[in-house]
C-alpha cells in the first residue's frame, strides 16, 4: 500500500457502536483501510478469480458437481438395501439403509455417525415427514471422482459393519 491515508478515506466507517475508537491515537487498523470492515468479503474471494479466469473454469467445476451428484444417487440406488431420495436436480441428493432386522430410522443415524466418525468425508442428515435421510451435498471445489468413490466404500463398510 502506497498511500494509506487515501485507504483510510475510502473505506474508513464509523458506525455507532464504534465510537468509542475515535480518539485511539494507535496505529491505523486493517480494519479501516479494507471493505472487510469487522465482516468477510467474501465477495472479492469471488470477483477476483472471475476476473482472472472468466466464467469457463466455475460453469465446468460446477457440472462436475452435478455429474457427481448423479454419479453417486445412481451408485447407491443400484446397492441392494439402500432406497434414494427424489432424483437431483442440483449438487444434493439423500439416501438411507433400509435393514432388515432393525429399524430404518435408528439404523440411519447410527450408519451418519459412524460415517461421520471416520472422518474422512462429512455428510449431514435430514428429515422428511418423520424419515431419517442421510444427504450428500457435493459443493467443495476439491470433491471430484475419487471422494464419491471413497465415499461410496466408507457408506458400504459401515453398513456392513452395523448389519453384524
Amino acid at each position: 500500500m502506497k498511500d494509506k491515508e487515501k485507504l483510510l478515506k475510502a473505506y474508513h466507517f464509523l458506525a455507532d457502536y464504534m465510537q468509542d475508537t475515535l480518539e485511539a491515537d494507535e496505529e491505523i487498523s486493517p480494519a479501516d483501510i479494507s471493505p472487510e470492515l469487522t465482516k468477510h468479503f467474501r465477495g472479492m474471494r469471488m470477483w477476483l478469480p472471475l476476473k482472472l479466469y472468466g466464467l469457463k473454469p466455475f460453469r465446468a467445476s460446477l457440472e462436475e458437481k452435478l455429474y457427481l451428484t448423479r454419479y453417486l444417487y445412481n451408485s447407491i440406488k443400484q446397492i441392494k438395501g439402500f432406497e434414494t431420495g427424489p432424483e437431483p436436480e442440483l449438487s444434493v441428493t439423500m439416501f438411507r439403509y433400509i435393514p432388515t432386522n432393525e429399524d430404518a430410522n435408528s439404523f440411519n443415524k447410527k450408519l451418519i455417525q459412524a460415517i461421520q466418525k471416520d472422518g474422512r468425508i462429512f455428510l449431514s442428515s435430514t428429515t422428511v415427514n418423520g424419515i431419517f435421510w442421510i444427504r450428500v451435498a457435493v459443493v467443495i471445489f476439491r470433491t471430484h471422482l475419487e471422494q464419491m468413490d471413497l465415499l461410496l466404500k466408507i457408506i458400504k463398510e459401515n453398513v456392513e459393519e452395523l448389519s453384524n
